[in-house]
């Protein structure tokens, strides 16, 4: 009985290994055997041979073959006599066959007769094993002799072991079928490693404990291709050792992939060299017109590959196999390949921006019609949301041209595109854009997204100049309408110091019709934010709807800003808060600039509706370094948001902190420059410094009065100056007059109720609980839960002043209610609560506690209380560490809790 053969790499070949045992056995006895070893790429056939070759009991002859060396006549033959034993046997033999060289007819019948003498004469003495790796690379006249022999081993103790790639057709039909007709032929048939299989290898090279995703993770990408498993295993276990994450396609599953790939052959390498070019595009009638192959040597390879797992219904496993296949092609290679795929696509209506990937990968980058493709696929890149593929087209087009006014026109979109992906890297694009405009070099309609862009970074001295330069040039009735777009820009961001005196002139009818689409949105969305300001909230609500309802990836994020601040100014935050859920619904095509504006507005919408906590959330997310620089000068209204709404939640300090955040120096005389104003007097107020917030208050209701922007959406200065008055108990007569001024005005519900509540303080007892109680009404259809915490807690006093303490004790208690819900710290203290920095409610259960954390505090929290470290936490959730510091400091005061060895375990399951 032979030594049975148990390698330990084998996985589940318990059958195949059974069958090879009993042929070896059978060999051993004088009966012997051919057996071919057969299957796809990399599927264990050499190890199976090795194991076979590892047998002490057999004299064992080896052969590798190769494609390089398949020429080499009698090459397979030569490396089978080269052993000692058939050395002593037959020196001639061994000498004639080293030679490789050609021979007569008759020499090479004596060469295989001899050949099989000798190994029939050795195995007399001692089994002989003759094994043969790769037996398809072999040369034609080693097989004929491997042939010969076979045909006379029926009772001789030889067992000649062959692998062979499967294939449809057999690379050596004649050897194959004259194999099969031998009664002591047998194949034994290897496949991929299944799903279990796979995991199992790994379990045994990675550890029993491997994670299940990481075990899946190998199959997917290997489909159970042993020598790719190997590969990807290697780089686990390196990655492992740096640190890294696990299942990461490296160096080792590249040269796996590249390896296995040559060893399939040249055709094979083809398709794989061209679909690796044509990426997305590999479909099988590109492939074949790129390859040359007809269409059933094609299929042959497809079902080679398929088979050795290389390809997966024509595409790679992983884009590391792609990626070493573009790596093995050598320049000139690739570049007559991405030729081949450009003239091909070009008659197949494909993208642009695929186009010009391989006009790209061609070298040929120069030249009016290349500036053409790029820009065109520019373009398709920016409306798919890939922003830095668009302003990286971009940059390729602009090298692609000389021309100046082609130059100025991409450095336009280029700057556009990075004022949305990177805020921070657009302004490089200034001093260009500058010098083009004094040159002459801009159309209208870029000389109006630079004036707005200009007026929005805080600098409307040089938008002015670009207005002059673009006006002193000679441009048509057209050009000189679309300037009137910068006109009104200018008037509204810059009110009473941009532009004459009073409202801005409304853009009309006619002249917007006349505008491209991207010029007349910016229009529309004007008209709106000056309805909005000067009035008429009916008409800027039309307008900003209609602005907002045919928004596109493209349009320019100031456009859809000033859209929504026209909605926040006419009070209906319930629309703004509808289109700003919209943009959190596409958070897959978010950029910097949509953040700013989502978070930035947000801001202002929880604000108004007493939900502190998010106001200051979405503030400061707002106003994190990465963001700040889209908003400019309108970053002073997330700013006001964070200030007021960390003023309500008791946190002066962290109001002192943002109010002293440097702001561009023009915001002060922008639009926004009131709402900076109002939140410092809200500080001032806070910090009971009445008589600077009084003075806050009327500076900012004379920078609305002087702008023509008095609206109470902007600011309900007059309410907040007289509350001031009143409370540093001078001329009442001026509060009231205050007082109204503002109830003469047309105000919504929320706007009515608060001067209400104002009013009802300098009224006596009975009239203020009239005045209240309206004010309550008006509160509870407008959702700010602050302000009608305010109201309730006034009513309550004013019960209370006329011995109504029944209705009085309800009315409190549903002012504490409200406040807890909104965190007011202040609010309680006065409502009697006597220590409301323990948590959000007076008895509040830990799940209503964990409940009231933010979406952003539950993540920092839950990451905490396992010991994360704030620079651990940062990193994860790709915030700074201060803003984490923050997170946490909410989460002790909600919680009640003073330091993070005091948070609950229940946070752990809550991130």
């Amino acid at each position: 009985m032979i030594a049975r053969i148990s390698p330990t790499d084998l996985i589940a070949r318990h059958d195949e290994l059974d069958r090879l045992h009993r042929a070896l056995d059978e060999a051993g006895g004088g009966r012997g055997v051919v057996a071919a070893i057969t299957g796809p790429i990399a599927c264990g056939k050499t190890e199976f041979l090795d194991a076979t070759a590892a047998m002490n009991s057999f004299v064992t002859l080896r052969a590798m073959c190769s494609m390089e060396e398949r020429t080499l006549q009698y090459g397979m033959l030569g490396q089978l006599l080269d052993h000692p034993e058939l050395m002593s046997l037959s020196p001639e033999l061994v000498r004639v066959a080293a030679s490789c060289t050609s021979l007569p007819v008759d020499a090479d019948n004596r060469l295989r007769t001899e050949f099989t003498r000798t190994v029939l004469a050795l195995a007399a003495e001692q089994p002989v094993l003759i094994g043969v790796d790769d037996v398809h690379h072999a040369d034609a006249q080693s097989l004929l002799c491997l042939l010969h022999l076979a045909r006379r081993i029926g009772r001789a103790r030889v067992a000649i072991v062959l692998t062979e790639l499967r294939r449809p057709t057999p690379t050596h039909s004649r050897f194959q079928a004259e194999l099969l007709s031998l009664r002591h032929y047998q194949e034994i048939a290897l496949r991929p490693l299944t799903e279990a299989q796979t995991h199992e290898f790994a379990r045994r090279h990675l550890g029993r404990d491997t994670h299940d995703d990481v075990l899946t993770e190998v199959f997917q990408v290997t489909g159970g291709n042993l020598l790719l498993c190997r590969g990807l295993i290697d780089d686990i276990q390196e990655a492992r050792s740096a640190g890294r994450p696990e299942a990461a396609a490296g160096r080792a599953y590249r040269l796996a992939y590249l390896g296995s790939l040559y060893r399939c052959g040249p055709m094979a390498l083809r398709v794989a060299r061209a679909s690796a070019v044509l990426g997305a595009r590999a479909e099988h009638a590109l492939v074949q017109k790129m390859t040359g192959l007809d269409q059933e040597a094609l299929e042959r390879v497809y079902e080679q590959m398929a088979e050795g797992r290389l390809l997966r219904e024509g595409r790679f496993p992983h884009p590391a196999a792609r990626s070493v296949v573009l790596d093995d092609l050598s320049a000139a290679e690739r570049r007559g390949l991405h030729a081949s795929a450009l003239d091909l696509l070009r008659s197949h209506r494909v993208s642009s921006k695929i186009l010009a990937h391989h006009q790209m990968g061609t070298g040929r980058v120069h030249g009016a019609e290349v500036v053409g493709l790029f820009t065109d696929a520019a373009r398709e890149h920016h409306i798919a949301g890939e922003l830095d593929k668009a302003a990286e087209y971009l940059e390729f087009a602009y090298r692609a041209s000389d021309e100046p006014v082609v130059h100025a026109a991409l450095r336009a979109d280029a700057a556009a595109i990075e004022r949305l992906c990177n805020p921070a890297k657009s302004g490089r694009h200034l001093p260009e854009l500058l010098t083009a405009s004094r040159e002459g070099l801009l159309s209208s309609e870029q000389a109006v997204s630079l004036v707005c862009w200009l007026a929005m970074d805080g600098r409307p001295g040089e938008a002015a100049e670009v207005l002059a330069a673009q006006r002193s040039a000679d441009r048509s009735d057209q050009d000189r309408a679309q300037l009137r777009v910068a006109d009104v820009s200018l008037a509204l961001l810059y009110p009473g110091v941009a532009g004459p005196p009073g409202p801005a002139e409304p853009l009309t009818p006619d002249e917007l019709a006349s505008f491209p689409p991207s010029v007349r949105q910016r229009g529309v969305a004007e008209n709106a934010l000056g309805s909005a300001l000067y009035g008429r909230p009916g008409q800027a609500e039309a307008e900003a709807d209609y602005v907002l309802e045919h928004a596109r990836a493209t349009m320019d994020r100031t456009t859809l800003a000033m859209a929504l601040l026209a909605l926040l100014y006419t009070e209906n935050t319930a629309a703004v808060q509808c289109w700003v859920d919209k943009l959190d619904g596409d958070e897959g095509m978010w950029t910097p600039a949509d953040e700013a504006v989502r978070a930035g507005l947000g801001a202002e919408v929880a604000l108004r509706r007493g939900d502190l906590a998010k106001a200051v959330e979405c503030g400061e997310a707002a106003l994190e370094h990465r963001l700040a620089p889209t908003l400019g000068v309108a970053a002073a209204l997330p700013l006001s948001s964070t200030v007021a709404a960390a003023v309500r939640l008791g946190d002066l300090d962290r109001a002192e902190r943002w109010i002293a955040e440097p702001l561009p120096e023009e915001t002060a005389e922008s639009l926004f420059g009131p709402h900076l104003l109002w939140a410092r007097g809200q500080l001032h107020f806070a910090r009971g410094r009445y008589r600077s917030a009084y003075l806050a208050f009327r500076e900012c209701g004379e920078r609305m009065r002087r702008g023509s922007v008095d609206v109470q959406g902007l600011a309900l200065w007059r309410v907040d100056a007289a509350e001031a008055i009143l409370l540093l108990g001078r001329d009442r007569e001026e509060g009231m007059r205050l007082i109204s001024e503002q109830l003469s005005q047309p105000l919504p519900p929320r706007a009515r109720a608060m001067t209400l509540r104002v009013q009802a303080a300098y009224s006596p007892p009975a009239k203020r609980i009239e005045l209240l109680d309206e004010a309550a009404e008006l509160l509870t259809t407008a959702h700010d839960q602050y302000e009608l915490a305010r109201v309730l807690a006034d009513l309550g006093d004013a019960c209370g002043a006329l011995r109504r303490h029944s209705r009085a004790r309800g009315l409190f208690r549903r002012a504490r209610h409200l406040a807890a819900c909104c965190g007011a710290v202040p609010l309680l203290r006065r409502l009697g609560v006597d220590s409301p920095d323990v948590g959000t409610t007076e008895d509040a259960t830990l799940a209503q506690r964990i409940t009231s954390l933010t979406e952003a505090e539950r993540r920092v929290a839950s990451r905490a209380v396992v010991g994360r470290t704030n620079k651990e936490i940062a990193s994860q959730l790709f915030v700074t560490a201060s803003t984490v510091e923050q997170h946490l400091t909410n989460v002790f005061r909600k919680l009640g809790v003073k330091g993070r060895q005091q948070l609950p375990e229940e946070l752990a399951d809550v991130g």
